[in-house]
């Protein structure tokens, strides 16, 4: 966690050194910034679009969301880079399947600068109708790209079996 904590810092101080938020005394909680970084507000609406998307299986919209230079996707202690093509190809395909149930929880917002912000939290998803839902923890770094937010870094990751 302290790792994926500098790693953030670390994207925040080269992206745009004016974009870091103060933190609010004790609570570990990101400062209002919604005035200074609209961008943060744009997240939010793009978040609750994409879990639209992906209830709704709507693929070509789904791989709408990633950015059009290509996206490094991570998860399971794996790290590789995926273009714009094979994310298409990866949600047209026949081993992608919509969620039976999907939810977002606990995002927060980071924002990077005007053009870029961090997310971070957790989802739900089911696999089937009635299925349990399984966790998993969820890290995002949105970039503005032809006037909106797209995915550039995505790292997804289940939580472990107890």
């Amino acid at each position: 966690m302290e790792m994926r904590r500098s790693i953030l810092l670390a994207i925040a101080a080269l992206a745009a050194p004016a974009a870091f938020v103060e933190a609010q005394a004790g609570t570990g909680q990101p400062a209002a910034a919604e005035a200074e970084f609209p961008v943060a507000q744009e997240a939010q609406a793009f978040m609750v679009a994409y879990a639209r998307d992906l209830l709704a299986g709507d693929r070509a919209a789904i791989s709408a969301r990633y950015d059009r230079r290509g996206s490094w996707l991570m998860g399971r202690g794996a790290k590789r880079f995926v273009t714009l093509s094979e994310a298409a190809a990866h949600y047209a395909g026949p081993d992608w399947h919509p969620p039976a149930a999907f939810q977002w929880a606990n995002l927060s917002y980071e924002p990077l600068g005007p053009d870029a912000v961090a997310v971070v939290g957790q989802f739900l998803w089911t696999r089937a109708a009635g299925g349990t839902p399984m966790t998993f923890s969820y890290t995002a770094v949105l970039v503005r790209q032809d006037g909106v937010l797209r995915i550039r870094i995505e790292d997804e990751n289940p939580a472990p079996e107890r």
